[in-house]
Order: structure tokens, then C-alpha cells, then sequence
């Protein structure tokens, strides 16, 4: 995994929790945020030490949390564990699961990634709401997906389906957040080289930079969306995807 782009202070003293840590677009951006001077919370429901071990290697300070986003009671305690850190002021929900998998899915995969993708982030936000509150300045970042808008490509309608649903909680989130200093935006990456979709096809020919994405380059922008930078910005979302995708 590269380095991030940008090493500062910006966001010291501040925590930020993290899901889906332990590798992929969460781990870059947990990476992303220390290098930025954030404690991360590394939550995954694998382990996220390897994510640790480098962000504490490149002069970090993190912790790692375990936890199943299907499960609310587990969302529940990770968030306050996390919270036991003195504070939450990011959330960037990068956690998700995904079947390739035919038009018609089945009952349990539907409901699983349904569970995991939709409900499991409301959890989430709900669990960490207050603390972001507390912060007076909090920002969460959901990572959705390209296929909220195109649909098709390798994952079945239930992936596509929980991804489109986040949208419109960011969207909502954002609008009741506002009072209280609470930003609340989406990226949705394209075709990114992850664990997660490791063996599909995707040809790099038909993106217009002609090459897939890595983690970091999603991860930059999670972190400008964090930043005071982004200072006006809620509600939207933020497209990453080499041109594929014009929304």
C-alpha cells in the first residue's frame, strides 16, 4: 500500500473511526486520516492489525476494533468503544459486502447485503450521531458505489440496490445534520483494485484514464471531504471513478 499523498497535523487531536479497516478503501483512508494527524479507530469484522502496524510504522496513532456490521448490538459497543477515546468527530463508512451474482438474487443474499450495506451504516450513524453532535464539527464520509447509478456490472441488484440506499441517507443526514455542524457526503468509487473485487474482469480499456483505480486515490478525497477544505460541502456525492461515470 503507497503512502498518502499529504502528511500534516490537520487533524490532530481529533478521532476518527473507520470501518472496514482492515483493508481496501478503508484501510487507505484509516492511513489517509492518521497521516493527517487523526487517532483511527481501525473497525473491521476482520482483523485490521496489518492496517495498524502500518499506520503506527508511518508515525500514526490508532486502535483497532472489532465488529460485525449485520450485528446492531456489535455496531453498538464498537461505537462506543471507540467513542471511549474522548470523542468521535469522523465516521467514514467504508464496510460493505457484495456477491457476484445473477439478476435475480436469492432471499438470503438480499437480505444480507441489504442487512450489512443499508442497515448496518444506519446503525452505525445512529450509534455515532450523538458523538458527531458533541463534536460541533463532525464529518462522515460513506463510501457507495458507481453501481448506485449504472447498476449491472459484476454484483447482483441487492449490492446496487444497498448502495443507492446510502445515498439517500447521506442525503438525509446531511439536511438534519447541518444545524448542528455535522457534513455529511458519499464518494462513490468505480472500478478500484481491491481484495473486494479481486478477480473480475474489468478492463482498464474502456476507463477514459485507462488504468483502474487504487485505494488512495479514493482515499485522498475522503479526506478532503473530512477537511476544513470542504468546509461548505454536505450532501453530495463525490464521484471517483476515472471518467467512467458522469453524475
Amino acid at each position: 500500500m503507497t503512502a498518502p499523498a499529504t502528511s500534516s497535523s490537520e487533524f490532530s487531536g481529533q478521532v476518527a473511526l473507520v470501518t472496514g479497516a482492515a483493508s481496501g478503501i478503508g484501510a487507505a483512508s484509516a492511513l489517509a486520516l492518521a497521516a493527517r494527524g487523526a487517532h483511527v479507530m481501525c473497525a473491521d469484522i476482520q482483523s485490521a492489525s496489518a492496517t495498524l502496524a502500518t499506520l503506527r510504522e508511518r508515525g500514526g496513532q490508532g486502535s483497532e476494533l472489532r465488529f460485525d456490521l449485520s450485528d446492531r448490538g456489535s455496531v453498538a459497543r464498537a461505537v462506543a468503544q471507540a467513542a471511549q477515546a474522548g470523542r468521535i468527530d469522523m465516521l467514514v463508512a467504508a464496510a460493505g459486502v457484495g456477491f457476484s451474482g445473477p439478476l435475480l438474487s436469492s432471499d438470503e443474499d438480499w437480505d444480507r447485503v441489504i442487512q450489512t450495506n443499508l442497515s448496518g451504516t444506519f446503525a452505525t450513524l445512529r450509534a455515532a450521531w450523538p458523538h458527531l453532535q458533541a463534536s460541533g464539527q463532525g464529518r462522515v464520509v460513506v463510501v457507495t458505489s458507481m453501481g448506485a447509478y449504472r447498476g449491472g456490472f459484476h454484483f447482483g441488484p441487492e449490492y446496487n440496490a444497498s448502495k443507492a440506499g446510502l445515498i439517500g441517507l447521506v442525503r438525509h443526514f446531511a439536511l438534519h445534520g447541518g444545524p448542528d455542524g455535522i457534513q455529511v457526503n458519499a464518494v462513490a468509487p468505480g472500478f478500484i483494485e481491491t481484495p473486494f473485487v479481486a478477480g473480475l474482469p474489468y478492463d482498464p480499456a474502456g476507463i477514459p484514464l485507462g488504468r483502474l483505480g487504487q485505494p488512495e486515490d479514493v482515499a485522498e478525497p475522503v479526506a478532503f471531504l473530512c477537511s476544513q477544505a470542504a468546509s461548505y460541502v454536505t450532501g453530495t456525492v463525490l464521484h471517483v471513478n476515472g471518467g467512467v461515470f458522469y453524475g
